[in-house]
């Protein structure tokens, strides 16, 4: 073959190439788009936030896509034997500064928790079945209140874990003379295990010596009450009242109509996309339909974002962006609710804490097997309000996880059995009359509890505004906007937060919207 003639197949097979490539684009989009201004994936309480402020704004050209066949994401209230329960945000925690707490204040809706967890109302048992001294443990438990109150200063320039801090502080408290008593040394030794895992229920880490201290001082606590609790209804009021016409509280803003349930999003690609769709993102669904917008809303949780977002999106997210999901870290913070024939504990008891003794831990690692490890984790038990016959325990991390893959009955013995160890001497517990739990790391559509920042935060140097920060397309729009508690620099982890990253965002494209009808004028 001459030299023409080879040029003259490899432009006949680039040919060929090219038409096989343009048909492909043609097939890939011949599925009729829904053709909207902004997708918000995600109907938790970012998304709700992000639409209502949409509507309310005037703005009602969007869709919510959400993967569960339900809204509210991780504020999730059920009925549990005729009294609602919250599966996922439980308390509304403080009150200046706090959303949540400003939207619900003047609606008679909430109340003090009858849950205090101090060492005065809960009642600490050890393993072999003795409750802690109230002296001793008033005396031990003041040490570590001492510590989590000096902590906002101590850690803002500690290098290190919150684990490494408290430890080392406890340690230089309890070694000053006659401070705790030689007899004493492995009760407080328990009862600091036990108080780390009532830290990291509270940060969502596995263990709180991969939670960043420094990281930790980012987070601002509302101050003012932090257990308040629901008259009726649970958590998911906060949705009822977002989605109400302000200041029309009888009035709901229309979102009904805009919000798609069931919809798993399997595809979002926002740029590089043919001529006729330039400057667009096509959002695709499991169930084969697909969304053009000029803007898309990403509320989905930090563990979708971890397990997901490398398939997703595409063209690729950026590397700060992908460093930024790598870097923050969420994990598993789960509740098994009991409810029983009768009130079986005391008026004045809101809850029991178990203690395990160093030698009871051992010889159950080597004599109860892996199926039955997981029950060390589980740290308390409190009551509940509205519901004086149900029990609220929980656990934290890795073991969090394992219960998750077991059966309810499985997981129902396997407590009952803690609860007679630690309880049994002093209470005659009834087989529980049913039970329910969450599985939020199981669940694909949300992969963890909520976020945290941990060492490997640090390490990579990352933030929750670089999670935040909007992605523009080649031709310079901002297509895609990132939501929910991950994405707030100082209330991550809470409703309250994820509120506020709603609204920042729905501003955002009001914002662009203003803008690009001022430049048209």
């Amino acid at each position: 073959m001459t030299s023409s003639s080879a040029l003259l197949s490899v432009n006949r097979r680039s040919g060929f190439s090219l038409f096989f490539t343009s048909c492909q684009l043609l097939v890939k989009h011949s599925v009729k788009m829904i053709s909207t201004k902004a997708v918000i994936i995600g109907a938790g309480a970012a998304g709700i936030a992000a639409a209502c402020r949409l509507l309310e704004r005037g703005m009602n050209d969007f869709v919510v896509l959400e993967a569960e066949d339900r809204i509210g994401g991780r504020v999730h209230s059920v009925d549990f034997c005729g009294n609602i329960v919250d599966l996922g945000a439980h308390w509304v925690h403080g009150e200046k500064g706090n959303v949540v707490f400003e939207l619900l204040k003047d609606l008679n809706i909430l109340q003090t928790s009858v849950t205090s967890i101090t060492e005065d109302n809960v009642m600490f048992v050890d393993s072999s079945g003795k409750p802690v001294a109230p002296e001793k443990l008033a005396k031990i438990y003041g040490i570590l209140s001492e510590i989590e109150q000096n902590s906002t200063s101590g850690l803002k320039n500690f290098w290190g874990s919150v684990g490494d801090y408290f430890t080392r502080e406890f340690q230089r408290q309890i070694t000053q003379p006659g401070l705790i008593s030689a007899e004493d040394l492995p009760l407080a030794y328990s009862l600091l295990e036990w108080y780390s895992k009532f830290e990291k229920s509270i940060d969502g880490s596995d263990n709180w010596f991969q939670t960043s201290g420094k990281g930790l001082t980012e987070y601002w606590e509302c101050e003012g009450n932090q257990l308040w609790a629901w008259k009726h209804g649970g958590y998911r009021n906060i949705l009822d009242v977002l989605m109400k016409k302000y200041p029309n509280p009888d009035q709901e803003l229309p979102l009904k109509e805009r919000l798609q349930l069931s919809k798993e999003v399997t595809k979002i690609e926002w740029d590089s996309l043919p001529n006729e769709m330039r400057g667009k993102v096509i959002v695709s669904c499991l169930d084969g339909s697909q969304y053009i917008a000029d803007h898309v809303i990403v509320t989905v949780s930090l563990g979708v974002l971890k397990a997901q977002s490398k398939a997703m999106f595409s063209p690729p997210l950026p590397a700060y962006k992908m460093n930024a999901i790598k870097g923050l870290s969420i994990g598993t913070v789960n509740k098994v609710y009991m409810k029983f024939s009768h009130q079986w504990w005391p008026e004045d008891c809101s809850g029991f804490g178990f203690l395990w003794n160093a030698e009871d831990k051992a010889g159950s690692e080597t004599s109860g097997g892996d199926e039955q490890n997981w029950l060390k984790e589980v740290f308390m038990f409190n009551t509940v309000d509205n519901h004086p016959l149900c029990l609220c325990g929980w656990i934290v991390g890795p073991e969090a996880r394992k219960m998750e893959l077991m059966s309810d009955t499985e997981v129902c013995d396997s407590l009952m059995s803690l609860l007679k160890r630690f309880l049994g001497k002093h209470f005659k517990v009834p087989y529980p009359e049913k039970i329910l739990r969450s599985s939020w790391t199981a669940n694909p559509h949300f992969r963890g509890s909520y976020s945290f920042r941990s060492l490997d935060t640090e390490r990579y140097g990352t933030n929750a505004a670089s999670l935040a920060k909007p992605i523009s397309n080649t031709d310079g729009n901002q297509v895609l906007l990132f939501a929910g508690e991950a994405t707030h620099d100082h209330y991550y982890s809470t409703v309250h937060g994820a509120i506020e990253t709603g609204w920042r965002e729905a501003d955002r494209i009001l914002n662009e919207t203003r803008l690009f009808k001022k430049s048209s004028l």
